[in-house]
């Protein structure tokens, strides 16, 4: 019997650097961004107003 040599082929690193890309920490779209800092901006006014008299 002839023996079977298998080699794994090496898999183009370039090729799998966006795959890798996709990971890590999660964070707020723009939009949630956005919305948190108009949220934000209305409570410090409310406050800031003086009180109707």
């Amino acid at each position: 019997m002839e023996k079977i040599i298998i080699q794994r082929l090496r898999r183009n690193p370039v090729a799998a650097a966006p795959i890798l890309r996709k990971g890590g920490a999660h964070q707020q779209s723009k939009t949630a961004e956005r919305t948190q800092i108009r949220t934000q901006l209305r409570r410090e006014s409310a406050e800031w107003r003086l009180p109707a008299q």
